[in-house]
């Protein structure tokens, strides 16, 4: 399998259990006389929405019987087309009930941002071109705030793991849930140190991709741990948890 590929099914698999844990906080918190409230997901890098299925789907897909986490394995089928992060996100909200979606939505492709338009699910979604780091500070001056942002900083950014840091930085601040995705190379461990968060790692066989998580959303790293040892064999790889190695006062594995 394509080593991208592998590292999607790895990010979203985390981003589905991350998502639903947070939702279930938002919805717990809702006046039940009051109208639905919105859960707002903010996407930094979110492509057009639809991908080539990856080649292994079928195959981690065949063991659904297997894992506990149950969101990411309901929100996608084998089929012609996979969804990227942002349809996945819907997905999940609105499978759970209770919860109107919204999005915010980042790529600095207008080309894609123009094909992304197509590939709306569900809920309200609204699209943005810019650099994603702007697309963050612009964001938050607008209320409410979002419930959940992912961000996937481009391969190709040499400021990316920077830029990273300082946003999951501030958003833990905002006490704002989050997701990094980040490839494994040699500065992963200064990042994991500064933002003070454990990495989930995807390695072996050529792979290389980790996700931290923040800002609340980490509560729900020990639940899917058993998934993650499973979802990694199956995608030819281990797990591997990147502790800080920094003195702090708040990470979670």
């Amino acid at each position: 399998m394509e080593s991208g590929e592998a590292d999607i099914i790895w990010t979203q698999f985390i981003l589905a259990a991350a998502l639903t844990r947070v939702a279930h906080r938002v919805a717990e918190t809702h006046d039940e006389e009051a109208e639905a409230p919105r859960f707002s997901y903010a996407d930094t890098h979110a492509g057009g929405g639809r991908l080539l299925p990856p080649a292994l789907l079928p195959a981690v897909l065949a063991h659904r019987g297997e894992f506990h986490s149950r969101s990411w394995l309901d929100a996608v089928v084998a089929g012609k087309s996979y969804p990227g992060s942002w349809v996945l996100a819907g997905r999940v909200i609105n499978a759970l009930g209770g919860l109107d979606f919204e999005a915010d939505v980042n790529d600095i492709d207008l080309g894609v941002i123009e094909a992304a338009k197509g590939n709306r699910e569900g809920g309200w979604v609204r699209f943005w071109s810019h650099d994603w780091f702007s697309f963050l500070r612009h964001r938050f001056v607008l209320e409410p705030r979002p419930h959940f942002v992912f961000i996937d900083p481009p391969p190709d950014d040499p400021r990316g793991p920077g830029y990273a840091m300082d946003a999951a930085i501030l958003l833990d601040t905002l006490d704002t849930p989050y997701m990094v995705s980040y490839p494994v190379d040699h500065t992963s461990q200064n990042v994991i140190d500064q933002i003070g968060r454990s990495g989930l790692e995807l390695r072996g066989g050529g792979l290389g991709r980790g996700v931290l998580l923040g800002g609340g959303a980490e509560t729900v790293v020990l639940d899917i741990l058993a998934d993650l040892r499973l979802l990694a064999g199956l995608l030819g790889g281990e797990l591997s948890v990147r502790l800080p190695r920094a003195p702090v006062d708040d990470y979670c594995i």
